[in-house]
């Protein structure tokens, strides 16, 4: 995440110096006075409104350090469209289930407990292998979110994980959708390049 966050912290201390020389004032060190997302957003506009920065430049600065902070129950698939199978579908089941749906991963759940993720190459290896297995033991555990965490927890909760999906949940614990890590950093990917 620094790496990405970087350029975009080069850029916005460049813009501030600007600014400070506009008053005729020395710069300090360049980021000791930019203590919050805010504060960048709001130097953003400025810069923008007396025409430092193009109305571009200003949008995707301004994406950039709004977007880690929106919640993923705007990107989340509604549990409605989720793809699963059963914990006892067989490897013929699983593939079959992707290949009907278009999907690679699959949540695998136990009634309406959510048991884990199963993906679509590892049924093929399985078979490939001579395996005889189930959705429940190919099953890869799924971190949980909350529709109010942010994107960037989001990102970071699959990553210390090692998950490429996780379930989103509401206040009573009730399943209300599903975010993949794909989806999660194309927004962000796309934030940076709109």
């Amino acid at each position: 995440m620094v790496k990405l966050v970087r350029p975009l912290i080069w850029v916005l201390n460049k813009v501030s110096n600007a600014l400070v020389r506009l008053c005729r004032v020395t710069p300090r060190d360049e980021l000791a006075a930019v203590h919050n997302r805010e504060e960048l957003t709001h130097l953003v506009e400025e810069s923008e409104r007396l025409g430092l920065i193009s109305k571009e430049d200003s949008g995707l600065l301004t994406s950039s350090l709004t977007e880690p902070h929106n919640p993923v129950r705007d990107l989340q698939v509604p549990a409605a469209r989720i793809t699963t199978v059963g914990v006892e579908a067989d490897l013929d089941a699983i593939l079959a289930t992707a290949a009907e749906h278009g999907r690679n991963r699959l949540l695998v759940r136990d009634g309406d407990r959510v048991i884990g993720s199963v993906h679509a190459r590892d049924a093929l290896i399985a078979r490939s292998r001579g395996r005889t297995a189930s959705a429940h033991d190919l099953a890869r555990p799924v971190p949980e979110l909350t529709g109010q965490d942010t994107i960037s927890h989001a990102i970071e909760q699959l990553r210390q994980r090692r998950a490429s999906l996780a379930v989103v949940r509401d206040e009573a614990g009730r399943l209300t959708g599903m975010v993949t890590l794909d989806d999660l950093l194309a927004r962000l990917l796309h934030s940076q390049a709109a």
